[in-house]
């Protein structure tokens, strides 16, 4: 392997390693921010943004093994596959947020 291909692949694992840690904050924070408005309205998605959190913590966990082990392949495809599934259930919170306040 290149030394540019192994650049590209530690540049890629450092993002889903900042990205990670960054949705772990925000789904902490929206499920905060639904237990204290207490909306009446029982949903689904405190629920899904605690899988979700599980999600971006796995994703932190392996993208960090992956800058730890000389770029594992392995590792970082279970972070991007991990991140990736984050993301998308993130999008089905946002669509069940925008639905409540319709």
């Amino acid at each position: 392997m290149s030394e540019n291909q192994k650049n590209n692949r530690s540049s890629i694992a450092h993002h889903i390693f900042s990205g990670s840690t960054t949705m772990i904050g925000v789904c902490i924070t929206v499920i905060t921010l639904f237990s204290v408005m207490r909306t009446g309205a029982k949903t689904y998605a405190d629920e899904m943004l605690s899988v979700d959190t599980l999600l971006f913590i796995a994703a932190s966990l392996f993208s960090f093994m992956s800058l730890r082990n000389n770029n594992n392949r392995r590792f970082e495809a279970l972070a991007d596959i991990c991140f990736f599934l984050g993301m998308f259930v993130m999008i089905g919170v946002g669509i069940i947020i925008v639905s409540i306040n319709l």
